[in-house]
């Protein structure tokens, strides 16, 4: 449900792989020193520690116990229909035949397994498409008008003397400060911040020298 946004929880939860592990592992525990097979203590270990131990909303909580209700209990083991065109094994199937009924049986994935209706995923799959083709922009070559045809070299050279036309004059500080009647704190921030652009300038033009002297081969 994670991925059909706020229709499917109310907030986004970082459940993972760990937790499944981690509730696998407490139900195996618990199977092997139990002769019945403990659902409640199953349904809050699961539903109010591990998975529950993410969830900080009311309503996703009671979502969280709704879906253990529905599923964790003895019917389960004795055929039972997980949703509409997937039931669980009649029998009792080894771990290889249920791994077998869910390759073979379990339909493709829909919105209406969760108990949502079909429409849910339509925003799911409009932000899917809009990543698939944000990527498929990301990909393809950047060019400009100038520079189309040109090498990666020259194309940094372009962009190298544009940047190095528009960089301003340096400030002449000394008649910047003969022009100050009176020092005030704001003008005090004033300077500063002159002192600041200026070594800003400086090492910007050192910079843009050092990669022209680079691209030249110098």
């Amino acid at each position: 449900r994670k991925k059909f946004g706020p229709q499917g929880w109310n907030r986004s939860y970082p459940f993972n792989q760990g937790d499944l592990v981690s509730c696998a592992q407490v139900a195996l525990n618990y199977l092997e020193s139990n002769p019945k097979v403990p659902w409640d203590d199953l349904k809050y270990i699961f539903g109010e520690i591990m998975y529950g131990g993410h969830i900080t909303d009311a309503f996703d909580r009671r979502l969280a116990a709704a879906y253990l209700d529905t599923y964790m209990h003895d019917e389960l083991l004795e055929g039972f229909e997980i949703f509409p065109g997937f039931p669980t094994p009649s029998a009792q199937p080894t771990v290889k035949e249920i791994i077998e009924h869910i390759q073979t049986i379990m339909p493709q994935e829909t919105p209406v397994a969760y108990g949502m209706h079909p429409n849910a995923e339509i925003g799911f799959r409009m932000k899917q498409a809009d990543g698939m083709f944000l990527n498929i922009r990301e990909l393809q070559p950047r060019s400009g008008g100038g520079t189309v045809g040109m090498s990666v070299t020259e194309r940094a050279k372009a962009c190298l003397d544009e940047i190095t036309e528009k960089m301003p004059d340096v400030f002449d500080f000394v008649e910047i400060i003969e022009r100050v009647e009176e020092r005030s704190p704001f003008v005090n921030v004033f300077l500063q911040e002159i002192e600041r652009c200026m070594e800003l300038m400086a090492e910007l033009s050192r910079s843009l020298a050092e990669l022209d002297l680079g691209l030249k081969g110098d």
